[in-house]
């Protein structure tokens, strides 16, 4: 093996994390659910680990761990790594990059250290390599249901799934079936949902409070989830806050005062706030969000008390994939302290969406990727103008002028990496249906978007 890691496949996921989806299901990785199975780790008899029920330390030796280890460790890609690959192969910088970065480069591990405790056949010793990150989501509670998601990741998309697509959804663990409660509001008749309720889950995690270093924590919306607030408490309250990062993916619609509260003790808070455009476009994709509360919240988050890092996480996909140079001369005009404030990302934090495949911008004909590129490229040099009257320090200036250009090529890069325009009779299918059960309107709310597709429907 190259003794330099980044010769190799090597990310520390599979050696010092646990992740789990919506339901409690435990995967090795939120990236692996664009894998052939999803990333689900399974005990010998090939039954599911969950949350309300595993031994959170067998999860790290399943078989499909020790598998995805061995791969890293030959330097090859496993299949469930597509999601990284993909965006490695577009020339991104994928989840394996910044992990090796934030553990190995500047964190507490080294991949000597590592592979010393780790057996030929991807075993690794439990005791020797502590589990310092838990990447978790609370189920799919929500306040909003956005275009890209579903009911498996919000709670708010149950009455559209069943008028868009029927009563019933496949998730990790199975089929979920919707039924109306007594107030006439559907919900899953099994609600697989509430796994965070589990006293067995939480009592292990508490014992493990010494080792945590970071808290990944996503939802549906995390903000909205009582029961996390109280394990945070207990991180306080046993003098290990100041030891731990916690994450978030959170749409920042509200945030509430005992977050606040919390927050300010811990070695620093992580946010990455979903918002993927100014306006109207981010309502048509996240509704019922209001960019004038978002934008309320970042400036509250630029200024509060506490160590916190935040960046705008822009889901790029078919439906702001236009946007994109707009969105970025927003960020460029309207800077704030904290946000997306260093030279490494100085404007946005996007990353491409990869399912369904027909929102996916692969989808769009060749002609329209075309449209998209010359845009891009025209818009270079607004962008490059706006930063170069800027007052940012002059190494932010050059910061700033590569990272625009590095956004705007990558993703025309990923956007020709692959044909998915057999998909477009299936994005208006979604789109018009979706646009009728809400009210909302492609042609009234993305215009450039919807004439350029339009033109040869």
């Amino acid at each position: 093996m190259p003794h330099n890691w980044r010769d190799t496949k090597l990310c520390p996921i599979p050696w010092m994390s646990t992740g789990l989806r919506a339901n409690g299901d435990i995967r090795v990785c939120c990236q692996a659910q664009h894998g052939p199975t999803g990333g689900i780790l399974k005990d010998d008899t090939g039954k599911s680990y969950h949350a309300s029920n595993a031994n959170l330390s067998d999860v790290r030796n399943s078989k499909l761990s020790k598998e995805i280890r061995v791969a890293m460790m030959n330097n090859r890609w496993h299949p469930e790594c597509v999601r990284c690959k993909r965006e490695e192969d577009a020339g991104m910088a994928s989840r394996q990059t910044y992990e090796n970065e934030i553990w190995v480069d500047n964190g507490p591990f080294d991949w000597e250290t590592l592979l010393k405790h780790t057996d030929k056949d991807g075993t690794i010793n439990t005791n020797a390599i502590d589990c310092s990150f838990y990447d978790v989501r609370f189920g799919n509670l929500c306040n909003l249901k956005c275009r890209m998601c579903g009911p498996t990741d919000s709670s708010q998309w149950y009455e559209d799934q069943v008028l868009l697509w029927g009563d019933k959804y496949k998730d990790s663990h199975g089929t979920v079936k919707l039924v109306k409660n007594s107030k006439g509001k559907y919900e899953p008749e099994n609600n697989v949902y509430d796994w965070h309720d589990s006293e067995h889950y939480w009592k292990q995690m508490e014992e493990r409070i010494p080792q945590i270093r970071k808290l990944y924590i996503v939802g549906g919306e995390p903000l909205m989830i009582d029961r996390h607030y109280e394990f945070l408490k207990k991180c306080v309250d046993r003098d290990q806050a100041k030891k731990i990062i916690v994450e978030y993916n959170s749409n920042i619609t509200n945030i509430p005062q005992r977050a606040w509260d919390i927050w300010k003790h811990f070695k620093r808070i992580n946010v990455g706030a979903s918002i993927d455009g100014v306006g109207d476009i981010n309502y048509y994709m996240r509704p019922p969000s209001r960019f004038n509360k978002i934008h309320e919240n970042l400036q509250k988050l630029s200024t509060a008390e506490g160590n916190f890092k935040v960046w705008i996480a822009c889901t790029v996909n078919v439906f702001n994939v236009l946007h994109l140079p707009e969105f970025m001369e927003w960020a460029l005009l309207n800077k704030m302290p904290r946000i997306n404030d260093d030279n490494i990302k100085p404007i946005l934090t996007p990353h491409p969406l990869h399912g369904p495949k027909f929102y996916n911008i692969r989808m769009l004909p060749d002609y329209a990727k075309e449209y998209v590129k010359k845009k891009y490229e025209d818009y270079k040099v607004k962008l490059c103008n706006i930063i170069d009257k800027s007052d940012f320090t002059n190494d932010r200036k050059d910061a700033s002028r590569r990272e625009a250009v590095r956004i705007l090529d990558q993703y025309i890069e990923f956007m020709y990496a692959a044909d998915y325009s057999d998909q477009v009779p299936r994005f208006w299918d979604a789109t018009e249906r979706l646009d009728k059960i809400r009210g909302h309107s492609i042609k009234e709310y993305i215009p450039e978007l919807y004439s350029l597709l339009k033109q040869n429907a």
